[in-house]
């Protein structure tokens, strides 16, 4: 909310011309959930851009489709979407040779050297830490359950058996479907969702009409041409902690998950803001989007507020955005796959309705 008010309310850089910004996942965090995990097939579940970078999508339209708080302009809308990406790494051309046709880790010959080993990142980390929450429960949520009754001595032959299970090419392939595989082989995986992805949304510009009483600049403020780059990447040290350059007309902002620097070209001098950091999940989003979830509800049970003004009060966005954001990532994903660029106007009045 601290970048969005710099941005929107303050207008520390002045207009808004062009967005960098950048998910690393995390080397052995992609690993766990997008190649052996839940969300590694695109039929059972959804592509990564979905599953992993909604979210990262939701923000740049956040910031770059709103108008001036309080204004009650409509939306900047983009005007196209592209996208490229693909699965670069975690695949069988990229199998060590040494590592034979083992599709296990726990039987693999070279497992001592890889650094993806599930003995590695599960059994030894789990061991050192004495931590059965994520990921361990993941891989077997009675292990964080039980460890506390049964011991550590369980809990690792527990944790092992379920590494250990593996499936051949005689298994059904909806029984390998239907569940994750933690122990098997990065490179031997059904895994299909990209690994590496970009997406660039424009804006054009787009002017309040004439007939408002206003000078130029204000029927262009917030609506002038700009353009968003997202990249999603698997192979980092960072786990999931965004960052970021924002460019301005008067200067640039650079953001991570721990701070916010603004520089100013007139006076050449930087400021460093430092946002409240929550802690808890997703770095204090889960409780954060909860309580201003409550709140709304709460504004609008008590008849202080009508549903959408509650929603941009204590949201942040409106049910709209949320659409739009969506929408946004299946267009993307359409853009990635036919290897064209996509007219946002278009695509939404062939596939959700209204030009909204």
């Amino acid at each position: 909310m601290l970048l969005r008010k710099l941005l929107l309310e303050d207008g520390v850089i002045g207009e808004i011309l062009s967005i960098e910004h950048a998910e690393p996942v995390g080397w052995w965090h992609f690993s766990h959930s997008y190649v052996r995990g839940n969300w590694r097939k695109e039929s059972t579940t959804a592509p990564s851009l979905l599953t992993k970078s909604c979210h990262d999508i939701d923000f740049l339209l956040w910031l770059l489709c709103a108008p001036p708080p309080g204004s009650g302009n409509p939306s900047h809308l983009p005007t196209h979407v592209g996208s490229t990406g693909s699965l670069k790494y975690f695949r069988r051309s990229r199998k060590p040779n040494a590592a034979g046709a083992a599709t296990n880790c726990l039987s693999c010959p070279v497992e001592k050297e890889c650094m993806y080993s599930a003995k590695k990142i599960y059994e030894e980390k789990f061991y050192e830490s004495r931590n059965a929450g994520w990921p361990i429960h993941i891989v077997d949520p009675e292990i964080e359950d039980l460890v506390g009754a049964r011991g550590m001595s369980w809990a690792v032959g527990r944790l092992q058996q379920r590494l250990a299970e593996d499936y051949s090419e005689n298994t059904p392939q909806e029984e390998v479907e239907r569940r994750p595989w933690f122990g098997r082989c990065v490179y031997e995986s059904d895994n299909n969702v990209c690994d590496d992805q970009i997406v660039t949304i424009t804006w054009d510009d787009d002017l309040l009409p004439s007939g408002q009483d206003m000078p130029l600049s204000e029927r262009l403020r917030s609506r002038g041409a700009k353009t968003a780059v997202f990249h999603m990447i698997a192979q980092t040290e960072k786990q999931c902690e965004r960052r970021g350059r924002v460019y301005g007309s008067k200067g640039e902002i650079e953001y991570d998950s721990k701070l916010i620097r603004v520089y100013d070209f007139a006076t050449s001098k930087a400021r460093v803001h430092h946002p409240h950091q929550p802690g808890g999940g997703h770095g204090g989003g889960d409780v954060g989007l909860t309580r201003h979830f409550i709140n709304a509800i709460e504004a609008v049970e008590k008849g202080m507020m009508s549903v959408e003004d509650a929603q941009i009060s204590h949201i942040g966005c409106t049910l709209d955005d949320i659409i739009r954001s969506h929408a946004m990532v299946f267009a993307a994903e359409e853009a990635r796959r036919q290897k064209t660029v996509i007219e946002w106007a278009s695509w939404w009045r062939a596939n959700v309705g209204s030009t909204k």
